[in-house]
């Protein structure tokens, strides 16, 4: 359960440049477990002047994915900033006819995802590897798992081209996203991984991209109708398709147990570490991503409208990262006696994710919103349980010991009341 206060101030002045805007929303939030302390956060807070954005907005890559649901799930690329936004500096050139151009600049940690030392960094279930942490200051300083990631050496850049007009808007956009890695080996300690002299070093930096297409049409029939659909794919940055383990609320680690079976599934940025067979330290291998998503909102009157939303998401590895994920020795896949892999037979660390909901939204007066969602969410792992198990060491009152792998669904909902008060 949940309750939540949010406050918003505007102020705008007209200058010989053009309008001078200043903009803030922040947020108290008590969620169950908080007892009285809940946790203070920040939406939005930025300046635009003359064409630029500076400060803490949506990002320039986002579009509609994540407008049409309350919890959207597994919502596809757009759902990643859309509330939560990103700290960014950006310029807006205004191209007439409702179209606009703009190059961003944003915080690279924002859409930072695992980077794992596969030799090196235990991989347990549910959980997320490697000795690295950022701040969460939307979270009173909690420490979030970063897996093996260096410091960040440059932003995330981002290009976007937009069209919005009386037919609706469409957007396409690209991302550029740097991965930097710590070291082969303990980062601490020096333990090498095949270095030379058994001194500290690491793998080279790579360059993970993300581009998307999307368009949302309003329909002719009912005052407010819309569509919309929107696809992205991206290699090494998989927090452009929705997913991320950081600092948006979204989720890159999944676990869930049904008896003796688990699903159990990450989401990486990037996968390296040493392998003898194949000639020592491997370099970043970089994971491959895309996303479909999609939306429908129908106005039944104007007081009652009704979503329906899906996405489908799909998570690849290439063979080098399998063969790390499978045999490296750290993560929790096993041959059905629990001893070590030998060979990849069976053992897959790719995945596709489902997410279909509606929701139901009520006015029954001016600015009050009365929701209900409804959402179906699937995880579909590629483990065969006929050739692996995936070993837990327990936790939670839940008994250590060999699981066999599968895909899991999870049903939920959310009921929301909504008051919104405007000068």
């Amino acid at each position: 359960m949940r309750a939540r206060t949010v406050f918003s101030l505007d102020v705008r002045t007209q200058t010989e440049y053009g309008t001078l805007r200043a903009y803030s929303r922040n947020g108290f939030t008590l969620t169950s477990g908080n007892a009285n302390a809940g946790v203070l956060y920040t939406e939005r807070a930025f300046i635009q002047f003359a064409g630029f954005t500076l400060g803490k907005s949506q990002s320039y890559f986002d579009f509609m994915s994540g407008a049409f649901c309350y919890g959207c799930g597994y919502g596809g690329g757009g759902s990643k900033t859309g509330a939560g936004g990103t700290l960014l500096m950006a310029y807006t050139a205004t191209l007439g006819n409702g179209i606009t151009a703009t190059l961003s600049a944003e915080d690279q940690v924002m859409r930072r995802m695992i980077i794992w030392d596969a030799t090196t960094d235990a991989l347990a279930i549910g959980a997320t590897p490697g000795p690295s942490t950022v701040i969460d200051s939307g979270s009173l300083n909690a420490a979030v798992a970063n897996g093996d990631s260096a410091a960040t050496g440059i932003p995330d850049i981002v290009g976007a081209l937009r069209v919005d007009q009386a037919w609706g808007s469409a957007q396409v956009a690209a991302a550029l996203h740097q991965n930097r890695a710590g070291n082969y080996g303990n980062n601490t300690t020096g333990a090498g991984g095949g270095c030379v002299g058994g001194g500290l070093c690491s793998p080279a930096d790579a360059y993970g991209w993300a581009a998307m297409g999307g368009i949302v049409l309003n329909l002719p029939w009912s005052k407010g109708d819309k569509v919309f659909v929107e696809g992205t794919v991206a290699q090494g940055a998989g927090a452009y398709v929705g997913l991320d383990g950081n600092l948006q609320g979204n989720v890159s680690v999944f676990q869930r147990f049904n008896g003796r079976n688990v699903q159990a599934a990450w989401a990486m940025d990037s996968v390296f570490g040493f392998l003898p067979a194949a000639g020592g330290q491997t370099g970043q291998q970089l994971t491959n991503y895309w996303t479909v998503s999609g939306g429908l909102e129908h106005y039944w009157t104007p007081a009652l409208r009704t979503d329906i939303f899906g996405s489908y998401t799909g998570v690849s590895y290439n063979s080098t990262a399998t063969t790390l994920f499978c045999q490296g020795g750290q993560s929790p896949v096993k041959n059905l006696a629990g001893g070590a892999l030998t060979s990849n037979a069976g053992c897959s660390p790719d995945f596709n994710l489902i997410n279909v909901g509606t929701r139901t939204i009520w006015n029954p007066a001016a600015q009050f919103d009365i929701g209900v969602e409804v959402m179906y969410s699937r995880v579909e792992t590629k483990m065969d349980a006929g050739l692996v198990a995936l070993n837990y060491a327990g936790a939670g009152g839940r008994a250590p010991g060999l699981y066999a792998p599968s895909s899991e669904n999870v049903f939920s909902g959310i009921l929301r009341f909504q008051r919104n008060f405007w000068p």
